[in-house]
Formats: C-alpha cells, structure tokens, sequence
C-alpha cells in the first residue's frame, strides 16, 4: 500500500479575483503553500481578463491585498511568506510595486527577485503589471 499524498488544492478566497476553470489559488504541500498568478486584479469587478487599473502602485497593493485573501484563505498571513517571485513586463515598474512593497512588508520581509518577461498576462488583452508566484509556511 502507498503513502498517502501530502497536497490539496487550496480554496478559493471569496474576497480573491475568481480564477479560470481549472486553475487554483494554490496548493499545500510539505508544510508550505505554494501560490501561483496573483495579479492585481479587482475581486469584484467579474472581469476575468480586466478589472485592473492601469497605474502600477494601485495595481501592486491590489496584488498584494489579492495575497493576502488568498493566504487567509488557509488560516495564513502575510508573516507566514517566505519567497515571492515577482515577474514582471517592464523592470520600470518595479519602483512602483517596491513602494507597496514596503507598506505591505514593512519588516522581516520574505525573500524576493524581479524577473523581466515578455507578458505578465494571464490573457490576451489584459494589463497586468505584475504576476507573484508566491511560497509561504502552512499554518
């Protein structure tokens, strides 16, 4: 008989955007939470592909308001993140998105790197600054 698997799909945050069939806020796994595509979208705008606003410091502190209900979600904080991976279109905007940065993680904050990519998109159309791939510590 087989070890039973340690992961589970974690659950969609009622004040997190909606995410496309098939895709999921995270997963738990070996003690961590591993977030994937947390962009700055509006929750409540239902607009799968929009609902961002075009100024990157608005669009960073959604995306980091975005993290932080997908985290508390799973009984989890912000205290509880360890590394972000912040992709990113225009390596410009990371001065932007460094200010909400600072007020989100004013102390102690989590491991980071900026990585400059050719679309931040989730879809075709879409004007996300930003997506945050994202590892915390499972409460």
């Amino acid at each position: 008989m087989g070890a039973q698997l340690d992961r589970q799909s974690m659950a969609q945050s009622p004040q997190a955007p909606e995410r496309m069939a098939g895709m999921v806020p995270g997963v738990r796994a070996g003690g961590f939470l591993f977030l994937s595509a947390i962009r700055g979208r509006e929750p409540q705008s239902g607009d799968k592909a929009g609902g961002m606003s075009d100024d990157p410091l608005t669009q960073a502190r959604q995306a980091l308001k975005n993290l932080e209900a997908v985290l508390a979600a799973s009984g989890a904080t912000l205290a509880h993140v360890v590394k972000v991976t912040l992709y990113l279109h225009d390596l410009e905007k990371r001065t932007p998105f460094h200010q909400a940065w600072m007020e989100f993680f004013p102390q102690d904050p989590p491991a980071r790197i900026a990585i400059c990519v050719a679309d931040a998109n989730a879809a075709p159309g879409g004007k996300a600054h930003f997506a945050l791939d994202v590892i915390a510590l499972a409460p």
